[in-house]
């Protein structure tokens, strides 16, 4: 198999990386983000489509020049990649923070995390079973599912193993889960 290869991927797993997020979003979702970054933070755009083309041995003129629905189809097929994998996690990191800042909130509320509009300075050792629970449960009351498990995969991947309480408490909650689409 290929490195490079897209993958299957099992139903949805706690140790989801970013680009099995991307791949398990949906297209609604995928162009969600893409546009979120081509318009809010455009020099993050352009990096983004630079480092990726400079990895496919593109030169990064090649892609300006294409109209934006061509330049998403390449940014989306190669955050994809494996090799992409830190490229996939800075996209959707920037997304969460600058443009989801209200379902951030709701759940370090709910789990009793400070934090400065969403951004964490000191994660917890441990996140109790109840905890996690109402965390999960704030977000669906007031966020859409699908956005709801790409954070908690990208939280969970804050911390080596991430949390088993909250992995415990996803798994247990059908509307939070991931799995990539039919190959």
């Amino acid at each position: 198999m290929l490195a490079d290869a897209p993958q299957i991927l099992p139903p949805f797993t706690t140790a989801m990386k970013a680009q099995q997020l991307i791949q398990s979003i949906s297209p609604e979702l995928q162009q969600e983000i893409l546009n979120h970054l081509f318009k809010e933070h455009k020099r993050a755009y352009q990096m983004v489509l630079n480092t990726l083309a400079e990895k496919r041995k593109l030169r990064p003129v090649f892609l300006e020049r294409k109209n934006k629905e061509d330049q998403f189809h390449f940014v989306l097929e190669q955050l994809r990649l494996r090799t992409n994998e830190g490229v996939a996690e800075q996209v959707i990191q920037l997304w969460l923070l600058k443009a989801q800042q209200p379902l951030l909130k709701t759940f370090l509320d709910a789990v009793g995390i400070e934090h400065q509009d969403g951004q964490v300075e000191n994660l917890p050792e441990e996140i109790s079973d109840e905890q996690a629970k109402a965390g999960t449960e704030a977000l669906l009351a007031e966020h859409a599912a699908e956005k709801a498990a790409v954070y908690l995969s990208m939280f969970q991947m804050q911390r080596p193993g991430g949390w088993s309480s909250l992995a415990k408490a996803i798994e247990a909650e059908p509307k939070l889960q991931l799995a990539a689409p039919a190959a």
